[in-house]
């Protein structure tokens, strides 16, 4: 059975989207898309605080993507191996005003 993959809106603003993993599985990406209206940041964690504005964040911090104003659109693919269980939550942190996109987790 191939592992499940995990669509989550990105909301724009300073935002944490929440996503409850289904089964026991190994994440090995994440491929971000979205829209820079504004300066801001996105994070993959699996602490529910974000940890933006930090230099040095801890080990929870699996990811992180920095989105420059101009209303351009933006890419990236993340290589991970993140093991995650059922029922787990695992977070996606967002800052910037309009910085609207989608995180597809595999």
């Amino acid at each position: 059975m191939a592992a499940r993959a995990y669509v989550v809106d990105i909301a724009g603003g300073t935002a944490t989207a929440t996503i409850q993993i289904q089964a026991t599985q190994t994440l090995t990406s994440m491929a971000l898309s979205w829209v820079n209206a504004a300066a801001g940041k996105i994070e993959l964690s699996l602490s529910s605080t974000s940890q933006i504005g930090t230099a040095q964040p801890d080990t929870n911090v699996l990811a992180r993507a920095s989105a420059s104003a101009g209303a351009n659109t933006a890419a990236m693919v993340f290589s991970l191996r993140q093991p995650v269980k059922a029922f787990q939550s695992i977070y996606i942190h967002c800052t910037g005003a309009g910085n609207l996109g989608t995180a597809v987790l595999r």
